[in-house]
């Protein structure tokens, strides 16, 4: 009886779970970046300074910081399908509340609330990758989910413009916040457990169970262990490699937080661009971003074995890419539009390849998959607890010098320090949870 072969990711089924994690985070990416290209026509109504600016840019960010780990426990105890359902409502809600704001207060009010939404999505998104995807496909299938990042913020900057321009900042906001429902409705359609999934088919579903971790299929179809969130949490912050993984995103997400919010600023304000123009040229560098971010995720992962991969060896994939994207520190020395394109198109590229790295890293040092949505909850606090000063930061230097130049710096001397953290404290796997730190079992829907 002849055995049938394997599809890949890009041929096989599970690619439209990739997709769909894809199109998840595209969702709530556009709800930020609705800000930054509104940002001067929201400015210029209220008459806000930058300084206020900056903490309305980072009001998300401190809702976002604190549900993390809460967030990646719960989808660890409750399942992925639930936790993204809810997330989701919430952030898009939110979202539509914000084009009804009339004063600083309530707008940072309605970002707090889209900050507590978006926690959910990277933590679900990396545990359900770690679900569907065998070891050798994770590189490929974190760089596909994470493109969506970048593809958003490429093409719906113009878009985003055009709206603000044709509707008001308000309508643009009630629009994008309204395919967050779109999304919802796909979602609890056609989202199952690999091994429950009825359009997979058989062959599929028997190679992903029997390639993914060892630790995922040991435990049981949908098992997901009830631990006690502090315990849990305990037990990785005792880990030098948890710590490693969290300073070190930090560093990159510093840059990438700067982008997201100040850089339409920044083209209009600094590169004298009308708010059209300047939409298109942020679109630009997420672009470049995008499509390296793709091809070189898929090369990671022919360059490591899995046992070679699961004792740290994508670190050094890092480290590389974080140095790359310090090329920022030129971006003083641009005088021309394409210098200054080519320039932030490098940096970010790197800077994206480097983020959807670590998170692959993250994955493959974990070794019990029962910790992966509190260990993601707990890298992206470091990561965005480092990232959300860079709103207020760039808000600061740029009121106090009238440039960006300085801003730009400090985030191009970051990943330096993170690619010094990576290397020295990234190097061994996560442990699993003793006896002792798990409580009675439970089962649940991911």
């Amino acid at each position: 009886m002849a055995i049938a072969k394997p599809s890949s990711l890009l041929t096989g089924r599970r690619f439209f779970i990739a997709l769909f994690l894809l199109s998840n985070i595209a969702i709530n990416y556009m709800d930020r970046v609705n800000l930054s290209v509104a940002a001067p026509a929201i400015a210029k109504q209220f008459n806000w300074n930058a300084v206020q600016m900056g903490w309305l840019f980072s009001g998300y960010l401190w809702t976002y910081a604190f549900f993390l780990i809460p967030s990646g426990w719960l989808a660890d105890r409750f399942g992925a399908r639930r936790v993204c359902a809810i997330a989701i409502s919430l952030w898009s809600a939110c979202a539509i509340l914000t084009g009804a704001a009339s004063s600083l207060a309530n707008m940072i009010g309605s970002r707090l609330g889209l900050g507590a939404g978006e926690a959910a999505t990277i933590p679900v998104s990396n545990k359900i990758i770690r679900q569907w995807f065998p070891t050798k496909e994770r590189g490929a299938a974190t760089t596909i989910f994470h493109s969506g990042i970048f593809i958003t913020v490429a093409l719906s900057s113009p878009l985003i413009a055009w709206l603000v321009v044709h509707t008001g900042w308000r309508g643009s906001f009630f629009l994008t916040g309204s395919l967050g429902f779109v999304w919802l409705l796909l979602w609890l359609r056609w989202f199952q457990p690999t091994e429950k999934c009825s359009w997979l088919s058989s062959d599929e579903r028997e190679h992903i169970l029997n390639n993914r971790d060892p630790e995922s299929a040991s435990a049981g179809p949908e098992a997901v262990e009830r631990t006690d969130i502090g315990r849990a949490t305990a037990s990785l912050l005792r880990q030098q490699s948890m710590w490693g993984l969290a300073l070190s995103l930090g560093c990159a997400n510093y840059m990438n937080t700067l982008f997201i919010t100040w850089l339409p600023t920044y083209l209009m304000q600094a590169r004298g661009m009308n708010l059209m123009k300047a939409g298109i040229y942020t679109g630009v560098p997420y672009l470049v971003g995008a499509i390296l971010e793709l091809c070189f995720g898929r090369l990671s992962d022919l360059l490591l074995p899995p046992q070679n991969a699961r004792r740290g060896a994508r670190r050094y994939h890092v480290i590389a890419f974080m140095l790359l994207s310090s090329s920022i520190l030129l971006i003083s020395f641009a005088h021309s539009e394409a210098a200054v394109i080519a320039i932030l198109s490098l940096a970010l590229a790197c800077n994206t390849i480097v983020i959807a790295f670590v998170y692959a890293l993250t994955n493959d040092l974990i070794e019990d998959s029962r910790l992966a949505g509190t260990a993601f909850g707990i890298l992206l606090l470091g990561g965005n607890l480092i990232g959300l000063a860079a709103p207020i930061v760039t808000g600061y230097l740029v009121k106090a010098s009238g440039s960006f130049n300085t801003a730009f710096a400090v985030s191009g001397a970051l990943p330096v320090l993170g690619a010094m953290i990576i290397f020295t404290f990234a190097r061994r796997p996560i442990k699993r949870l003793v006896s002792t730190e798990l409580g009675a079992p439970r089962t649940a829907t991911p």
